[in-house]
């Protein structure tokens, strides 16, 4: 067993049921109105902006998770590959962004007490931060292991949240907070 399958598994599991867990927590995805009018925007004025439209394709191992919706993309589906900053606070060194899908007319994801099924299906990175944006913790997780860490680490007064990331690529994928 490697050794991200053991941190994954060591951890204790939460309770199955969303309203057992310890922390309330909150998921949304990002708000499709930032992105709305971007759709309108011919592939040539995206480009200036260091945006690209994507139509998804059946390749394989190209998934198109979308940020919006928190899900993945299907066949024939109008996306944008945009750079986004998700930590704006502009007094951290960890102030940061990258690049993500969005989905165009995608319904946006917010729940209390459930995880998306996108960041539940492989390894992801975890990082806890505190209300100045300093980073607190970081550890990766898949499963049950993440769903624990982010309950265990939101029972921490001083980490006001945390980002989920892609592993391998490092994207941002959403935030977790005390609902």
């Amino acid at each position: 067993m490697n050794q991200n399958a053991r941190l994954a598994t060591s951890l204790v599991t939460p309770p199955a049921a969303a309203g057992d867990f310890p922390v309330r927590v909150k998921i949304a995805g990002l708000d499709p109105a930032d992105f709305a009018s971007l759709f309108a925007l011919d592939d040539l004025a995206l480009a200036r902006q260091g945006i690209r439209r994507v139509i998804a394709s059946a390749e394989p191992g190209i998934n198109y998770p979308c940020r919006v919706s928190l899900d993945f993309a299907k066949e024939g589906e109008e996306l944008l590959l945009l750079n986004y900053r998700h930590l704006d606070n502009p007094t951290t060194p960890y102030r940061a962004e990258g690049p993500l899908y969005v989905r165009r007319a995608a319904t946006r994801f917010k729940a209390e007490g459930e995880y998306p099924p996108i960041i539940m299906q492989r390894m992801m990175s975890l990082r806890g931060y505190d209300n100045d944006g300093m980073m607190v913790e970081a550890e990766v997780a898949e499963k049950e292991g993440l769903v624990a860490l982010a309950q265990e680490w939101l029972a921490r007064p001083e980490i006001a949240h945390v980002d989920i990331h892609s592993m391998r690529r490092g994207c941002f994928f959403c935030r977790i907070e005390r609902a």
